[in-house]
């Protein structure tokens, strides 16, 4: 199962592209620098002078890293009431050759030399201290802050210490500091889904702006970014927790986006933007800096969209056609009616794209053919825009496409969500097979999808037809991620075989609850029983989904 996380405070780590793969654990949310500040015994600037592996039975053992104890001149302190000119800090290292850690604890790195601040805990020993916790936030290395320069800069609030700290590193030469600076300024005006608020959004922007067209790509397209506030149409992974969001079709395993998030960087540096767009810059900078103009709706942007929907460049008709979207009730739709015909497949993606980011159902009709598209991409964009529309408006063209070479599952989950009945062998077929799109963009999983649908079917139905024979092919169904079937899936959780037995024993198919349990207790490693007892002790908490 995969999801959609800007709204969820769980951190998914990925091997590979498989979902059966991750990891998953909790993760706290950020303090605000005040309250940060607040938790610190000591919150001061230093300087990193070296750092060297120590014992430490204080740190738990976590694989793939180590404590550390890295010696630190003190240059000025800002909370607590240290006076040694050198501390102590311990906290872990992650190791070099750790490439899939897992579980990551809280963890820093210090470069000899370089100037930080330091919110840290006293630990035993005179000016000793260590990191304040061993689980991470989501902001991943809060607790240190690589500042500019060694200035003290006393008797200022942290927030203002932190704003020239990371103002003074956009003047560095270094590349490397310069996208650090531009990713905290981003992140603590609340740019992404942290949505922290530590310092003014206004303020940031216009220390950002200026660097959209800078002559180093690299600077250009992490201002852009940081000035974009993340808005929807700016990565194509954001697409189908956006669509999921929008429309009110079937794309499960997303979380919603906030709807009503103000985009003030399009909104208020359009013209900046637009300026990138029509310059002479690469053709990635232009695209990224005409989709960091989504969202913001400033007026003026409607018809510079309409303009670049026809201009030569394939990427940038494409990228123009997800802005039409931010105006659904003054766009020229038209124009993407052309784009779904256009030679090029980036400008027939954009259309696609774009027709599920409007919810433009009268353009349904154009975008359906796009399922058949010779390129992958466009096809899969398509697939996706057609999933984000109501039942009530895509049930022609998704049944018109049911048997699609790729997208056969997807279409099959969407039209069985309220009448499953006519798709009953579909849905079987889909567990059984197990089989994933090769262009999927994630989600819930396939196969799971169609075995909820199935089971909400099997759950509304009375007794005597639940045990009937035309209902058989059904409940084998339901059970074979039980049978251990080596290129067949594996149930997930225990709620699936549990609700599935609860089923059988409140419908009193006592021998299918015994043989299904036994079944059960043979090929899934954990200890099941437990589940079933649950359900023969108080039947009627379970089997509802």
């Amino acid at each position: 199962m995969r999801q959609n996380l800007r709204t969820c405070c769980l951190m998914f780590v990925w091997s590979g592209l498989t979902a059966s793969a991750a990891l998953a654990y909790p993760v706290g949310h950020s303090l605000p620098l005040e309250e940060l500040f607040e938790q610190s015994d000591l919150v001061c600037k230093v300087k990193a002078i070296s750092t060297k592996e120590v014992e430490d039975a204080t740190f738990d053992k976590t694989p793939g890293y180590r404590p550390h104890e890295t010696t630190l001149k003190v240059i000025a302190v800002y909370r607590g009431k240290e006076e040694a000119k050198e501390i102590a800090f311990r906290h872990y290292v992650q190791g070099k050759d750790d490439l899939f850690p897992g579980y990551q604890p809280q963890h820093y790195k210090f470069e000899a030399g370089r100037t930080y601040v330091l919110f840290a805990k006293k630990s035993e020993g005179e000016g000793a201290y260590r990191q304040l916790w061993k689980d991470h936030k989501s902001q991943e290395d809060q607790g240190l802050l690589l500042a500019a320069s060694d200035a003290p800069q006393t008797g200022l609030a942290i927030e203002e210490i932190f704003w020239l700290e990371l103002t003074g590193l956009l003047e560095s030469k270094k590349l490397e500091d310069v996208q650090y600076a531009l990713a905290h300024l981003d992140l603590l005006s609340g740019g992404d889904y942290r949505e922290q608020k530590d310092l003014d959004r206004g303020r940031v922007l216009g220390a950002i702006a200026p660097l959209i067209d800078s002559p180093q790509p690299e600077i250009a397209r992490a201002a852009i970014t940081a000035l974009s506030g993340h808005n929807p149409y700016m990565a194509e992974d954001y697409n189908p927790g956006w669509l999921a969001t929008v429309g009110k079709g079937h794309i499960p395993g997303y979380g919603s986006w906030n709807l009503k998030k103000e985009y003030l960087g399009g909104k208020l540096y359009w013209k900046e933007l637009a300026a990138v767009v029509e310059g002479k810059s690469p053709i990635e900078t232009r695209t990224l800096a005409l989709r960091a103009l989504g969202r913001g709706q400033a007026e003026e942007v409607l018809a510079l969209a309409e303009k670049w929907i026809r201009d030569p460049e394939p990427k940038i008709r494409g990228a123009a056609a997800a802005l039409l979207a931010d105006y659904p009730q003054r766009a020229n739709t038209k124009l993407l009616k052309q784009l779904t015909k256009d030679p090029e497949p980036a400008a027939r993606k954009g259309a696609a794209q774009a027709i599920g980011f409007g919810q433009f159902a009268h353009l349904i009709p154009d975008l359906a053919p796009l399922v058949d598209d010779a390129d992958p991409q466009v096809a899969q964009a398509a697939a996706l825009s057609l999933l984000s529309f109501s039942l009530e408006e895509s049930r022609e063209a998704l049944t018109a496409h049911l048997n699609h070479q790729q997208y056969h599952p997807l279409f099959v989950n969407s039209l069985a969500q309220n009448d499953a009945e006519p798709y009953l062998d579909e849905l079987c077929q889909v567990i059984r097979q197990n089989r994933i799109p090769e262009d999927w963009w994630g989600g819930f999983v396939v196969w799971g999808d169609s075995w909820n649908v199935l089971y909400q079917y099997a759950y509304a139905q009375p007794a005597e037809k639940l045990g009937s024979a035309k209902l058989k092919p059904v409940l084998d169904a339901l059970e074979f991620p039980a049978t251990g079937n080596a290129k067949g899936p594996s149930y997930y959780s225990s709620s699936e075989p549990r609700d599935l037995y609860a089923l059988y024993v409140r419908r009193g198919l006592t021998g299918r609850a015994k043989a299904f349990r036994a079944l059960c207790k043979k090929t899934i490693t954990y200890d099941i029983d437990y589940y079933f007892n649950e359900v023969d002790a108080r039947p009627g908490d379970y089997g509802r989904r």
